[in-house]
């Protein structure tokens, strides 16, 4: 449950990274270089994180509003790893059951909107605001992003909080230890322009 919801945020960063650098420069962007990192608080005090660099999509800017992003970007929950295997399946196989059907094998970011930034000069921090799906459901997020060039692409940063119970995720729980309610989704991606 943990690595699917990091790697939900990871996706909503990468997709809020990316419509900036699109609104900069107009035309289709493609997603490269990722990292996803889901920061999961324990019950009993610590913490591990869930990580994973699959992460893809392509976005756009739209013609209709010129703040938000057309297109999605998608983490593969089957690759998240907790750095600990028998974690890896409790985690893949019971709380984000990534068997149970379409779409539950990745964390998908779309609608993504950006304020705060600057369309005319690419760089600088801002926000944004996305639709996540995850576990088949689909929820509003939120969250800081910061972006900047790198070369002939450009580098993106976001987070955002992920609720599990928001996502009909069960509570993680082995042994009388678990994962409390609340994740913090990291994302770093590059964007290229296609």
């Amino acid at each position: 449950m943990t690595h699917n919801l990091r790697t939900s945020l990871r996706i909503v960063l990468f997709v809020s990274l990316s419509a900036v650098g699109i609104m900069a420069a107009g035309g289709s962007w493609r997603v490269g270089q990722a990292e996803v990192s889901v920061k999961c608080p324990m019950t009993i005090g610590g913490s591990f994180d869930a990580s994973t660099s699959a992460l893809t999509g392509t976005l756009t800017t739209s013609t209709a509003r010129p703040s938000a992003l057309d297109g999605s970007v998608a983490v593969d929950l089957r690759t998240i790893d907790t750095g600990i295997a028998l974690r890896n399946d409790h985690l893949r196989e019971n709380y984000l059951e990534v068997d149970k059907g379409a779409g539950y094998d990745q964390a998908v970011l779309s609608d993504i909107v950006l304020q705060g930034l600057n369309a005319d000069a690419a760089a600088g921090k801002g926000s944004f605001t996305g639709s996540l799906m995850l576990h088949g459901v689909k929820k509003t997020v939120t969250g800081p992003v910061e972006i900047r060039q790198a070369g002939a692409a450009w580098r993106v940063r976001a987070s955002f909080p992920v609720n599990l119970p928001d996502y009909n995720i069960d509570k993680p729980r082995y042994l009388g230890v678990g994962v409390k309610d609340m994740v913090q989704v990291s994302v770093t991606f590059t964007a290229t322009q296609s």
